[in-house]
């Protein structure tokens, strides 16, 4: 648990680093072995899958048209911001029901955004459901701060 917890962490923390800082060649957004999404690509997909891939729910395409997508500056900084917080929560074990069902809905909501645009149907589900078994397991208790807590707590929430 405490391995998955781990890699989840950092997975989140890279590509949260990545929309908050400026690119750094070879770290992000473009590494030797792949890349992760940082504050331009986030924008990308919102624009391409939900504005111009035609998202079937109008209120949420309007929302992101709107809305999200004029103010991205803001929205990103939100975004990276909590990326890096919930992956710094996790790989650290504190607080990681909390961290993982945030790092779930954040991926849950890039599955309602792409499900309409042929994507594989389970791109996502292989992030969102080790997460949600994280939460429930409470996977910071091992070898977390979580476990340290709840050993001197007798209610710790971790």
């Amino acid at each position: 648990m405490a391995a998955l917890r781990i890699y989840f962490g950092a997975v989140f923390l890279h590509n949260g680093v990545a929309k908050l800082l400026p690119a750094v060649p070879n770290l992000w957004p473009n590494t030797p072995l792949g890349f992760v999404i940082d504050a331009d690509g986030a924008r990308r997909i919102l624009e391409a899958e939900v504005v111009a891939g035609g998202h079937p729910v109008e209120p949420y395409r309007l929302f992101i048209q709107d809305v999200v997508l004029p103010n991205a500056g803001h929205f990103l900084l939100l975004v990276g911001s909590t990326e890096t917080a919930v992956g710094l929560l996790l790989i650290i074990g504190l607080f990681t029901p909390l961290a993982a069902l945030v790092a779930a809905g954040m991926v849950l909501h890039l599955q309602f955004a792409t499900l309409w645009n042929n994507k594989w149907l389970y791109e996502y589900s292989v992030e969102w459901l080790p997460l949600l078994c994280l939460a429930a397991f409470r996977a910071g208790r091992w070898h977390g701060l979580d476990g340290r807590f709840a050993a001197t707590r007798s209610r710790w929430f971790g």
